[in-house]
């Protein structure tokens, strides 16, 4: 058994000293087994084991080696799978889910180096999930929690019945393989299940390695479309909650231009008559029922919503074409009425598509047209402010009140945030800006206290974290302007408003445990709440 010394390196390796990742990378690798620091220092940040190619097993079998081999034994497998599929007896590879231990399910990271067989390594290869009992925990954890939340649009007892067939993964009649690792992925964020940590960076890694091959399959299984976009989807998601958004906007840039490839941004793509291109082709055939077509609807506006998660994150506009014609009817509860979908919303037309999801797409879209109007406008349009304004007003009375599950909190939240992105610019040249953006601040602090870190919300909605944070910021600019003014009415907004932040920073620090994106939050905002001075804040406290 090989012995590794962590922290030990050389600075001149030889060659083939370098891992597998540094080489990819052309970064320099300082050697250190199990991990280089390269690996465990910078993203992604894995935590599995460095592959070198010096290290090889007794049959020789390097890295590269291993490649060809696992290249080898994939097309091996893909030629049995179509043979199964046409003639002679069905070729499955199940023997291995069989295995009670966790290592011979595929949850262990690294392969034993006295095995690296062939044969083993084909073990390896279809042997990259749970057991089935664990499968079905992660599962049924992933639903209770994403099922009517806008992101996860597929049929959900449809989805729950072919990712627990006893089919090897990668298998036609299963999900695709980027779908259900993610799926695993996010169970194990909510989960205790699975004691290991590191199973959540295997997901990760596994889900990744899995798109391109889903991607290729496209024009043999159409339905691998849908159920790769909602990958992209939850990947996308997942990058907010644990704070990474350059691999988040991509996902979320990914999943975008796959929901317009497929036309999910049209009710009738065929209904358009365009020029000949000999590089169109349908994605998707038309859909064969009504859960279909529901699927596709829904798919349109997750995408939607998950790019505008990302305007809340970073108050950047989003990538959706608000320019081109967007028909696809709102979800449940719209009657399947399209045409011009948010160019009609925007202007005032409202009369479908309100429950909770829809609301919370709705406010989604409001927020990123203003956040676009404040970012692109170098000039004062006061007409498109007014307008946005009116709008904005509009819909924000128009939300209902009182339960209506985390759905409908979003909406208000993110009508509130929209509200704040609207008249911050002008607080100081305008009481009624400074009112309205102040009030909606205030109503985001007052829902946040109803959110129970067991209840998971802030991890199903991670854009809390920055929406909290922006609310706390409007607030420490109060808190500096109020300083400057110096009289008695000052104080005592002075008081109510520090009150509100130290609320807020109680609130995120109950959800930060479980949160990546609130703890950096929570981090950024302290700092920038603490450089008002302690004894300054104490002061005007107390001398009210």
């Amino acid at each position: 058994m090989a012995t590794f010394h962590v922290g030990q390196s050389t600075s001149n390796l030889q060659r083939g000293g370098a891992c597998s990742n540094c080489r990819r990378r052309k970064v320099k690798c300082d050697g250190v087994r199990s991990g280089c620091n390269q690996c465990r220092l910078r993203p992604p940040r894995s935590g599995t084991p460095c592959v070198f190619d010096l290290d090889a097993g007794p049959a020789h079998h390097t890295a590269v080696q291993l490649q060809d081999t696992i290249k080898l034994l994939k097309a091996r497998i893909t030629q049995l799978e179509q043979a199964s599929g046409h003639s002679g007896p069905q070729v499955l590879l199940q023997e291995p889910y069989r295995s009670p231990t966790p290592q011979a399910a595929g949850l262990s990271r690294s392969a034993s180096r006295s095995s690296l067989t062939p044969e083993s390594v084909l073990e390896f290869l279809v042997l990259q999930e749970p057991p089935p009992e664990i499968i079905s925990k992660l599962i049924n954890t992933f639903l209770d929690k994403f099922a009517n939340t806008g992101y996860f649009f597929l049929e959900p007892l449809r989805f729950f019945n072919s990712a627990l067939l006893p089919l090897p993964l990668g298998h036609f009649d299963r999900p695709a393989q980027s779908l259900l690792n993610v799926v695993y992925l996010w169970g194990t964020v909510f989960s205790t299940s699975i004691p290991d940590p590191s199973t959540e960076q295997t997901f990760l890694h596994n889900a990744l390695q899995s798109l391109p091959g889903d991607i290729q399959r496209f024009p043999s299984h159409p339905r691998l479309v849908l159920e790769t976009l909602q990958a992209e989807v939850m990947l996308s998601l997942y990058y907010v909650h644990v704070a990474l958004p350059a691999p988040g906007r991509y996902h979320s840039a990914a999943a975008m231009s796959l929901a317009l490839s497929a036309g999910l941004h049209q009710r009738s793509p065929q209904s358009h008559p365009v020029p000949y291109f000999p590089l169109v082709d349908p994605l998707l055939p038309p859909a064969l029922n009504a859960t279909e077509e529901a699927e596709r609807i829904n798919a349109f506006w997750a995408v939607v919503i998950v790019d505008n998660c990302w305007v809340a994150a970073e108050g950047h506009p989003s990538t959706t074409p608000y320019g081109s014609v967007i028909d696809t009817p709102w979800q449940s509860g719209s009657d399947g009425v399209g045409g011009a979908t948010i160019t009609k919303f925007l202007k005032g037309d409202d009369q479908h598509g309100h429950a909770t999801v829809t609301l919370f797409t709705k406010a989604s879209i409001l927020l990123e047209r203003i956040v676009a109007f404040s970012v692109r406008s170098n000039t004062i349009d006061a007409a498109a402010l007014d307008s946005l304004d009116q709008r904005l007003y509009t819909f924000h009375s128009s939300l209902p009140h009182g339960p209506g599950g985390k759905a409908l909190l979003m909406a208000h939240a993110l009508a509130d945030l929209a509200i704040v992105r609207l008249h911050s610019p002008f607080s100081h040249s305008s009481d009624t800006s400074r009112y309205k953006y102040l009030s909606a601040a205030n109503r985001i602090v007052s829902s946040m206290q109803t959110v129970e870190p067991t209840a998971a919300s802030h991890q199903t909605y991670p854009i809390l974290g920055p929406l909290c944070a922006t609310v706390c910021t409007v607030y420490i600019g109060e808190l500096a302007s109020l300083r400057m003014r110096g009289d008695t009415q000052a104080r005592i907004q002075y008081q109510e408003i520090d009150a509100r932040v130290a609320s807020l920073l109680d609130t995120m620090a109950s959800l930060a445990p479980t949160s990546p994106i609130i703890q950096r939050c929570l981090l950024s905002t302290r700092q920038a709440y603490g450089a008002l001075g302690q004894e300054v804040r104490r002061e005007w406290r107390d001398n009210v």
